[in-house]
Parts: structure tokens; sequence; C-alpha cells
């Protein structure tokens, strides 16, 4: 029986949140196993969500192993020590009330490796002071959750699975405010006269004064979905094109200064936000990308006539059986799960579904 099934988290404070080994695994290395008991056991204790949360933000800013000396060289040190110790002592002979130097030298050892292990707990605490306090601040989250944050100027963010967003303190970065993101996240950003947002994506960066959109990047792609307002995109590279964007359009990036500009249904694409999916016309093969990047899972077809199949449908952000549920009624596929691993198969034993 794994740990998580036996303890008894409910009790734990931030401190024990840290030092907890499947907790860590969690935070540092999510699975579809780890994820979905911690979405799960956050959701049965609400109570305790503050403290996750602290626990979460102390270890992503903490990237620290304290390098503690072996025990032997402690005792090489030591060994120094006790030599000078009982030259001193040997001089002093005549005073008879002295406790032994066996006696002194055990005692004074359990001090001495007391005041080493005191140090690497203020080397830690020291390392997790600085690391909060540090002019860069970094949020991610991790398979299967998302999170609402409010920045420094009091623009709101809610970031979807598997993403990260990174600023500064101030947020300020030659005179305009700036954010890095890495993953999928929507934007409710504060009006501020000349004082412009850009949302840093490595080729594509996205440029307003306040609006509300929506970015995703992942896979060397960055797609903007504009809700209300105006922003600009500012391609770097070669091209260096810019393109302002109108309420309701969709804009895909794909490399190489390629740009893709439709008119959509916000709404089909911001629904996450509120724990649905929804899919128009979207490719199972889009689809299996969406369940690796946000959810972890490894997917597999038997063949690409599978991946090409369209699905129009809504399904749940959080239970996401409901989605295979869904795939396996309307294209009669077995879906087989293994882990973190799903093998999508046309079965065999009745006409396959309508594409």
């Amino acid at each position: 029986m794994s740990k998580c099934k036996v303890m008894d988290y409910s009790k734990f404070q931030v401190e024990d949140f840290v030092s907890d080994e499947y907790f860590l695994r969690w935070v540092k290395k999510p699975d579809a196993e780890n994820t979905a008991f911690w979405n799960a056991w956050i959701s049965k204790n609400p109570q305790c969500v503050d403290r996750v949360r602290q626990a979460k933000e102390i270890i992503q800013q903490l990237d620290f192993k304290p390098n503690i000396p072996p025990e032997g060289k402690f005792l090489e040190v030591w060994d120094k020590i006790v030599k000078a110790e009982s030259d001193n002592i040997r001089s002093l002979s005549s005073i008879s009330s002295k406790p032994s130097v066996s006696n002194r030298i055990s005692s004074n050892k359990k001090l001495f490796y007391w005041i080493a292990a005191s140090i690497s707990l203020i080397a830690v605490a020291s390392s997790i002071l600085i690391g909060i306090r540090s002019s860069t601040i970094e949020i991610s989250t991790s398979y299967g959750e998302s999170r609402t944050l409010s920045l420094p100027d009091s623009s709101k963010v809610t970031l979807n699975s598997n993403s990260r967003i990174s600023y500064t303190k101030s947020l300020l970065s030659n005179g305009h405010r700036e954010v890095f993101l890495e993953g999928e996240a929507y934007f409710s950003v504060v009006h501020k006269d000349e004082e412009k947002f850009v949302v840093q994506t490595g080729e594509l960066n996205v440029e307003v004064l306040g609006t509300k959109f929506n970015v995703n990047s992942r896979r060397g792609n960055t797609k903007v979905i504009l809700e209300e307002g105006k922003v600009r995109l500012n391609v770097n590279g070669p091209s260096k094109k810019d393109l302002i964007m109108a309420p309701g359009e969709y804009v895909e990036y794909s490399g190489k200064g390629k740009l893709t500009r439709k008119t959509v249904d916000a709404n089909n694409y911001l629904e996450w936000r509120n724990n649905r999916l929804i899919f128009v016309g979207t490719s199972l093969a889009d689809i299996g990308q969406l369940l690796e990047d946000n959810y972890g899972y490894k997917v597999i077809f038997e063949n690409d006539s599978i991946t090409q199949k369209k699905f129009t449908g809504s399904s749940s952000a959080v239970e996401i059986g409901e989605l295979f549920e869904k795939l396996s009624k309307v294209y009669n596929l077995e879906i087989r799960k293994n882990g973190n691993e799903v093998t999508l198969k046309q079965n065999k034993s009745a006409p396959p579904g309508t594409d």
C-alpha cells in the first residue's frame, strides 16, 4: 500500500507538506496517478487548500539540496578538535573535578552534531526565505490543475493545467508591465494609461493596455483568443510582423512567421476556466495532444485513421473519464488505460462510429 493511502494529510501543516515525499513528487514530477490523488484529496479537504498552496509555492521557489558533509568528514574534523582539546586537558590534569575526557568527548560530540544539524536547518530556511524574496516570481500548475492569481497591478490571471508564468516582483520591465508564459492562461488586464501589458511567449508577444484574452503557447505554437478589448501581436524574428486583433478573433502562430486568423465563438475556447472542455470539429489527434499537455497522458493511436476523426461536443475538464466514454461511444473505440498511457483502438465487434 502506498504512503498516500495511509497518511492522514488533513493534520499536515505547511512544513509537513514541504517535507513529504509523495507531495514533493506531485509538485516536482506530476503524473496521472499522483495528480488524481491530490486533486481528489483537496476537493475533500477544502480546509487545507491554503496550506497546500503555500507548500507548493515554497517547493516551486526552492531548488536546494543541503550540502551536509558525510559523517566521516564530521569525524575527521571532530578528531582534530578532540586532539587539541586533549592536549589542553593534559596540561590541566591537576583539576580533579573535571569530567573524564571520554565523557567530555561524547558530550561535546553530541553538541557538535546538534550544532551542525542546526546550521543545516538554518541554511535550508535561509534558502527558502531568499527564494520567496527573490525579485522574480514563478508560479506553475500541475497536470489537471488550474489556478487563478492576482498580479501586482491587480490584473487577474487564470493558469490552465501544466502551465507556468513568471514576472518581476514589481511586474515592470523597461517601463511596461511584462509576464512570461509557458502553457495556457486567461488574462483580465487592468487598464493603465500609457502603460502597456506584454505577454511574452517566445517568438510571439501579446501587447495590450487593458483587455480580456486567452493565450495558449505549447509545442512551438501560440494561439490567442481575444474576448474583449484590443491586442497587438508582435512576431519576433526575421519577419517582425505586427497584427491588431478584434474581439472574437482567433490567431495561431505556428513559427517561421506563419499567422492564421479567423473569427470564432470565444466561449468555446474559454470554458476550461469553468472546468468544461468544448470541442467543435476537433480532430482526435488534437484531443490527444490536449490530454498529453494538460493531463500528462501518453496517447497512442492504433492507426492514423483514428487521429483524423473529428469530435464535436463537451466534457468535464476534471473528470476526464467522461471524455473517454464519449469518444468510445461515438466512434466505437476500445480505450485502454495503463498508468498514464492511453491506447485508442477501433473496436471490431461493431460498425465503426461516424466521423
